[in-house]
């Protein structure tokens, strides 16, 4: 007997809230759900997405961070309003093949390979900084021009970095590495608790960074480092968990796999039977069965790792 061939099967967030309201009796094949009634399916499912997002798994949501140090800065700001920091594969670096002074906003490079108009656009000055603008035109293979005149001169081979977008706010940061640009090696940095970030003397010292402290917050998220940088050419590397995304309308899919989807269902099911007078004993078996179903995803969303035994010789 042939198979289809085919494994792209999913379900729409209206699909998801049809399927978990007739879970629960409320949703028929002859009636349609209300307006109010969807809009609180919808409203009840991103809470749900919200708090399985603070579970502190899903390995699709782990991601590849680059953040751009600046020599003496101690914490930076990571989120669509924040610092500069990008997807690790969204970046781009090369050198410039002239010198500057200031105002000049026509640049020429070793190579604009992947750059478009509006990119953000970083080269390194003469004084250790780094000036961030925006790509108004990428003009030929080795040229481009920017929004902003260069406050100051940059020589011939000064580091220019480019990217597209901002990364959003971690929830969590999980591991961090620095580097510095054109140098493949990655150090391992180690994670710090708030306590023994806040309790370093001096903050502000510079050398290379050996520790990392984040703070998710509101907005941005804070990123911590001691020591600071001490060349604006160092990079901190880290892996990082984005937010689940939002429904915002019917057809959206869930940011899920679709191994998820009938986890989904009777969560979302389980959640909404004290709000639409469900039978007890019809309530339970749903969230008994909910339960059941989250834990066997909970248990599939881990990575693989090895254990490693040895004799004990005490």
């Amino acid at each position: 007997m042939a198979t289809s061939g085919v494994s792209t099967f999913t379900m729409t967030a209206r699909q998801v809230i049809n399927k978990a309201f007739g879970k629960i009796g409320v949703k028929t094949a002859e009636q349609e759900l209300q307006p109010d009634e969807y809009q609180d399916g919808q409203d009840t499912l991103n809470l749900m997405i919200k708090a399985w997002g603070a579970q502190g798994l899903h390995l699709w949501c782990k991601e590849e961070g680059l953040l751009f140090l600046d020599a003496g800065k101690s914490n930076y700001n990571l989120g669509l309003t924040g610092d500069e920091a990008c997807e690790l594969d969204d970046f781009i670096g090369t050198e410039t093949t002239a010198a500057y002074v200031a105002t000049d906003t026509v640049i020429e490079v070793t190579s604009t390979a992947g750059m478009v108009a509006a990119d953000y656009s970083g080269i390194e000055l003469n004084d250790n900084t780094r000036h961030w603008s925006t790509i108004v035109t990428v003009d030929s293979a080795t040229q481009i021009t920017i929004a902003g005149g260069l406050p100051s001169k940059s020589k011939l081979g000064s580091t220019v970095f480019t990217f597209t977008n901002l990364i959003e706010r971690p929830n969590r940061i999980l591991s961090y590495r620095r580097k510095t640009y054109g140098n493949d090696n990655e150090i391992p940095v180690s994670s710090l608790s708030r306590d023994s970030y806040f309790n370093q003397v001096n903050k502000l010292q510079q050398g290379t960074v050996v520790n990392c402290y984040y703070s998710p917050q509101l907005g941005n998220g804070v990123a911590y480092v001691w020591q600071t940088a001490s060349s604006v050419n160092d990079l901190l590397r880290f892996t990082y968990e984005r937010p689940l995304e939002d429904i915002v309308i019917g057809d959206d899919n869930v940011d899920f796999p679709v191994e998820w989807l009938e986890s989904i269902i009777y969560n979302l099911a389980a959640r909404l039977t004290d709000d639409y007078n469900v039978p007890l004993p019809k309530a339970d078996r749903i969230a008994q069965k909910a339960a059941f179903l989250l834990d066997e995803l909970l248990g599939w969303d881990q990575e693989m790792e090895s254990i490693y035994l040895q004799p004990d010789f005490d």
